[in-house]
């Protein structure tokens, strides 16, 4: 433990030496809210990993146990009852795979890869794809700083003393060390062995009501990846992926440096995809002092948990060098003075986005904008974009433009910002006016196009190409999303006004290429007469072309959305028929102007549009 109690601490003082907000005691409170839901989730895999196992489904069981909560709050369940189902879900989840692992001899790997797949799949059925939101004063109060805190204090201190001071803590050890030694012994391995997944899923559970409560939402995709990032920091934490050796106060300083890193990286004004990059040599340094400290314990005899000035003092050069390095970057890629806007997309790996902060970039450089991009790693992922916010809130960003990851759960994001006195304009998606109301907060203006009347004009495309008559198969994005769920819409209803042409399937393709090549093929398959496809954005539409191209199906008719580069091109060698283009780069423009514009006073209209058209060949 004292190893990553060094490594948090240096860093931490390195963090206060570059960036002078980051001691203050608001950002403090961040760091700790912004870790409390993986240093949760990391306790329980903490219990796992010590016996040798690996639980990959905290985030599916995370996101399943949120939904049981949001329906049954709304509902009218008293919360008390509320939350014993949801907690009573995530753990026979966890028995799942612990008999799995146990009397199904299944490696733990595959037992919950499967499990993590079957769980995601039950919350999207559960819940239609839709959040849950809009839940009583009463639940909401969990999301206060202290509430959050205190029950990650109290889940450590518990593991802590389970682990260190009762027999079933030392039999954990004593299973992870040596299991076939441990059954000779007397332990019941397999019951051991199947309690540890409980316990992981009861504790996926509490991680559940502490991210539905700070979002005032319960979402079928969320915890996406959250399995990667507590198996980091219980890595991080010292505890070694073979089992046997570490403990969850390693943990919690692991989940710490974690939060730390992400925190500091903001202020620091470190690019979205470096960030990526940082985050991730940091694992995997980790990992390597791991393997180094096994393997030097093997060939030389020694403990080096004995010593953990060692393994504390690799860690620190590590994180040291990584930010140093991180800074460097940042200072070379930032610009000059002036004002200063953080723009926060929904992410980076997309066309669509890229295009839009190429605009801003250009924007903020001729108007003498000094121009802060973040952007989470996922699209779907609201709480990594709340806590963007949060930290560019500390920053003390002149104005903020966002592009909300979900309508309603970015809004108590929205409400930090007002407080903190700084200007929010919204590009892209819209944020729900009732739930905006609701929590007392608002916004500038919104800047964006009409999805649902792009999805009208994609609709109308189709029909005259196919001249009112024909069956067509649509690729939706991510569930619940509501930009593209306004596509689909709009698609459809163009479709009614033209009874020729029908549905013949509608499937999500996760906004994805490569699996709206596989649903494209699949459907296919089982629907050969098909002449149109719809995909909600480019990439899927390009992965639909794709598929065809694989099945010789030159005959159907391909529209798309965003018009990107790549779809353009498609269009220009005749292989797509059409894609709706609402122009990104001018949201990124008019996002900067009209920042501009409200910092100097300017009254902006609550919806500043931008256009939308069918570009074809």
């Amino acid at each position: 433990m004292i190893g990553p109690a060094l490594a948090f601490l240096c860093l931490s003082a390195l963090l206060s030496l570059l960036t002078p907000n980051f001691l203050q005691a608001a950002n403090l409170t961040n760091v700790l809210l912004q870790s409390a839901i993986n240093g949760v989730l990391a306790a329980g895999m903490t219990f796992v990993i010590l016996t040798g196992g690996i639980d990959l489904a905290v985030g599916s069981v995370l996101a399943l146990s949120g939904m049981v909560l949001g329906k049954m709050l709304l509902a009218g369940l008293p919360i008390p009852l509320a939350l014993l189902a949801a907690l009573g879900v995530s753990s026979l989840l966890g028995l799942l795979s612990g008999l799995m692992v146990t009397r199904g001899k299944l490696p733990p790997f595959i037992a919950t890869l499967g499990m993590m797949s079957a769980v995601r799949g039950l919350a999207l059925v559960y819940s239609g794809g839709r959040p849950a939101s809009g839940f009583s004063s009463g639940f909401l109060s969990l999301a206060e700083g202290p509430v959050l805190v205190g029950m990650m204090a109290l889940v450590y201190v518990v593991a802590a003393l389970v682990l260190q001071r009762t027999v079933y803590g030392r039999s954990i050890y004593a299973l992870g060390g040596n299991e076939q030694a441990a059954w000779l012994s007397g332990l019941p391995t397999d019951r051991l062995k199947c309690s540890v997944y409980v316990l992981s899923g009861f504790l996926s559970g509490v991680a559940a009501i502490m991210l539905t409560a700070r979002l005032n939402s319960a979402q079928p995709i969320a915890g996406t990846m959250y399995e990667l990032d507590a198996i980091a920091a219980v890595v991080m934490g010292g505890t070694s992926l073979t089992g046997g050796q570490g403990g969850v106060l390693g943990t919690l300083f692991g989940a710490l440096i974690m939060g730390v890193l992400r925190n500091g990286l903001n202020l620091l004004e470190v690019s979205a995809d470096m960030q990526q990059v940082v985050i991730g040599v940091v694992i995997v340094l980790a990992v390597l002092v791991d393997r180094s400290r096994e393997q030097i314990t093997r060939s030389l005899n020694m403990q080096l948990r004995q010593h953990p000035q060692r393994s504390g003092l690799i860690a620190l050069i590590t994180l040291v060098a990584v930010v140093l390095g991180a800074t460097s970057y940042r200072s070379s890629h930032q610009s000059g003075g002036g004002p200063v806007v953080a723009f926060v997309m929904k992410t980076k790996n997309n066309p669509f986005w890229v295009d839009m902060e190429e605009a801003a970039q250009k924007a903020a450089e001729s108007s003498g904008v000094r121009l802060i991009v973040q952007a989470p790693e996922r699209e779907t992922d609201v709480e990594k974009q709340m806590q963007i916010v949060e930290n560019l809130i500390q920053k003390r960003v002149s104005a903020l433009v966002l592009a909300p990851c979900g309508s309603k759960e970015i809004v108590p994001a929205i409400l930090k910002a007002n407080q903190a006195g700084i200007p929010v304009l919204i590009v892209d998606t819209r944020v729900d006016e009732s739930t905006l109301k609701q929590a007392g907060a608002h916004t500038e203006t919104f800047i964006g196009s009409d999805n649902y009347h792009g999805g009208e004009l994609a609709g109308d495309h189709m029909c005259h190409v196919l001249k009112d008559k024909g069956r067509v198969i649509i690729l939706e994005g991510i569930p619940g999303h509501e930009t593209v769920d306004d596509r689909r819409r709009g698609f459809v209803d163009a479709l009614k006004k033209h009874p020729g042409v029908v549905v013949a399937a509608s499937q999500t393709a996760n906004a994805e290429q490569e699996k709206a090549f596989n649903v494209t093929q699949n459907l296919l398959q089982s629907n050969p007469d098909i002449q149109g496809i719809f995909g909600c954005n480019d990439v899927m539409a390009l992965g639909a072309l794709a598929a065809c191209k694989s099945m010789g199906r030159k005959d159907i008719v391909i529209v798309g959305f965003d018009a990107s580069a790549p779809g353009r091109q498609a269009i220009q060698n005749g292989e797509m028929s059409g894609s709706v283009a609402q122009y990104p780069s001018e949201m990124g423009r008019l996002g900067v102007e009209d920042a501009l514009a409200v910092l100097k006073g300017q009254k902006l209209p609550d919806y500043v549009p931008t256009k939308v058209d069918v570009v074809s060949h």
